[in-house]
C-alpha cells in the first residue's frame, strides 16, 4: 500500500513542481526575446503565404465576390500589369484575412508572460468579442452598405455623356477601407468598456449624451453611404446607435455587480461614525484628564512613576493611532479617569 501511494504521488509531485517553476519569474536575454519574435514572425508569414495558395486557387469565386456590390458595373485598368497586380493583391489580403486568428495568437502568446492571469482571462475575453464584432461589421457593410454606396455612387452622377470607367485598383481599395472602416465601427461597445475598466463611467452621462451620439452616427452614415434616400441611412446609422445602447447597458450591469450591497454600504458607514465618536470621546477625557491634573497643581515630574508614564501616554503626540483607538474603545471618559488620579494622589 505505501509504494502504492508512492508511485502515485509522482505525477502529482511532478505537476506542482512544473507549476512552480512556471509561476516562478524568469529572467530571459533580450537575444532570446528577438529569437522567438522572429520565430513567430515567419509562422505568421507562413501561415499569409498558405491562405494566398488558397485564395489563388479559388480567384474567379473571389473575383466575383469582390464585384458583386457593384452590380452590372464594368472596370477597367490601365497598365500592362494592372490584372496581374489586381489579382496579387486580391490573394494577399485574402490570405491576410484568413491568418488574422493565427496573427492574434502568436501576438497573445509573445506578450503572454508580461501579464497575469486575470489580465490573460479579459484579453482573452477581448480578442474573441472584437473578432466576432468585427465579422458582424464586415458582413454588415459587404451585404447591406456596400450596394447602396455603390450604386448611389455610380448611378446618381452618370447620364448620356457621363459614364463611370472606374479601375479595379480603385474600386478594391474602396471596397477594403470600406469594409475596414465597417469592422471599426461595431468595436464601439468594446472601446467604451475599456474605458469603463480604466475609469467607471455612469450610465445616466452615457445616456444624456446619446443625442450627440445619434447626430454622430448619422454623419458617419452619410460618409459611407452618401445617399438622400432615409431608409438607407436608418439601415446604416440603426446598428450602430443599437451598438451604443448595448454598451450603455453592459456599462450598467457590470457597474451594478461591482457595487457594494445596501447592507454592507450601512454597516461601513455605521463603523465609521462610531469610529470617529470614540475618537472625540477620547479627546474630550484626554483635555479633561489634563485639567485634572492642571488645577490639583500636580507635576509630571514630581509624580509618581504611574503618573509619568500616564501623562506621556497621553500628551505624546508621536503615539500612533492604533494606540488612540484602542484606548478611546474602552470608554475612557473624565469619570472614569478621575478615579484613577485621585488613588494615585493618595499614594
Amino acid at each position: 500500500m505505501v509504494e502504492m501511494r508512492k508511485t502515485r504521488s509522482k505525477p502529482a509531485t511532478r505537476r506542482i513542481q512544473r507549476l512552480h517553476k512556471q509561476s516562478e519569474p524568469q529572467k530571459i536575454p533580450f537575444i532570446a526575446h528577438i529569437h522567438e519574435l522572429r520565430k513567430r514572425i515567419f509562422y505568421v508569414a507562413l501561415t499569409v503565404a498558405a491562405g494566398a495558395g488558397i485564395a489563388y486557387s479559388v480567384q474567379e469565386t473571389l473575383t466575383r465576390w469582390l464585384l458583386l456590390p457593384s452590380g452590372n458595373q464594368q472596370f477597367i485598368y490601365t497598365t500592362p500589369g494592372g490584372g496581374f497586380d489586381f489579382q496579387f493583391k486580391l490573394c494577399l489580403y485574402t490570405g491576410i484575412a484568413l491568418a488574422i486568428p493565427v496573427i492574434i495568437y502568436h501576438i497573445f502568446r509573445y506578450i503572454h508572460p508580461l501579464l497575469r492571469h486575470e489580465s490573460r482571462r479579459f484579453i482573452s475575453w477581448l480578442i474573441f468579442s472584437s473578432s466576432v464584432l468585427a465579422m458582424m461589421g464586415i458582413a454588415f457593410g459587404y451585404f447591406f452598405g456596400l450596394p447602396a454606396a455603390m450604386h448611389f455612387l455610380l448611378q446618381s452622377f452618370s447620364s448620356e455623356r457621363i459614364e463611370a470607367l472606374i479601375s479595379i485598383q480603385s474600386y478594391m481599395s474602396f471596397i477594403m477601407v470600406y469594409l475596414l472602416g465597417s469592422a471599426l465601427l461595431f468595436q464601439i461597445p468594446l472601446i467604451l468598456l475599456l474605458i469603463n475598466r480604466i475609469k467607471p463611467l455612469k450610465p445616466q452621462t452615457l445616456l444624456r449624451h446619446q443625442g450627440w451620439f445619434i447626430l454622430a452616427a448619422f454623419v458617419l452614415g452619410a460618409i459611407i453611404s452618401p445617399t438622400p434616400d432615409i431608409r438607407n441611412q436608418l439601415v446604416l446609422t440603426g446598428p450602430i446607435i443599437l451598438m451604443y445602447e448595448l454598451s450603455v447597458l453592459m456599462i450598467w450591469i457590470i457597474n451594478v455587480r461591482k457595487r457594494r450591497p445596501r447592507k454592507v454600504t450601512a454597516l461601513l458607514d455605521r463603523d465609521a461614525e462610531l469610529q470617529t465618536e470614540r475618537q472625540i470621546s477620547f479627546q474630550k477625557a484626554r483635555g479633561e484628564w489634563r485639567k485634572t491634573l492642571q488645577t490639583s497643581h500636580i507635576s509630571p515630574a514630581g509624580a509618581g512613576p504611574s503618573i509619568n508614564r500616564l501623562a506621556l501616554a497621553t500628551t505624546s503626540p508621536e503615539r500612533p493611532r492604533k494606540y488612540v483607538q484602542d484606548f478611546s474603545r474602552r470608554g475612557t471618559t473624565a469619570s472614569a479617569s478621575a478615579p484613577f488620579v485621585r488613588q494615585t494622589q493618595a499614594e
